[in-house]
């Protein structure tokens, strides 16, 4: 299984759904979190995965995005 974004563990779980707030292994807090299945950091800005796409992500970021 692919590791999850929000709490880093392999173990069977809906990933597009984790509400972790501690790393799978309770050693550390969560970077990101889930909004509707959107990802963000624990401070609320967007975390943009667009770059991994083909038509990439633009060069022009608001203070609430980030490229992961």
């Amino acid at each position: 299984l692919p590791a999850c974004v929000v709490c880093l563990g392999r173990h069977q779980h809906l990933i597009i759904d984790c509400r972790a707030t501690r790393t799978w292994d309770n050693k550390h807090d969560t970077f990101a979190k889930r909004v509707h299945k959107a990802l963000f950091t624990r401070d609320g800005c967007h975390i943009c995965a667009r770059w991994q796409r083909e038509e990439g992500c633009s060069d022009h970021h608001n203070v609430k995005h980030i490229c992961s």
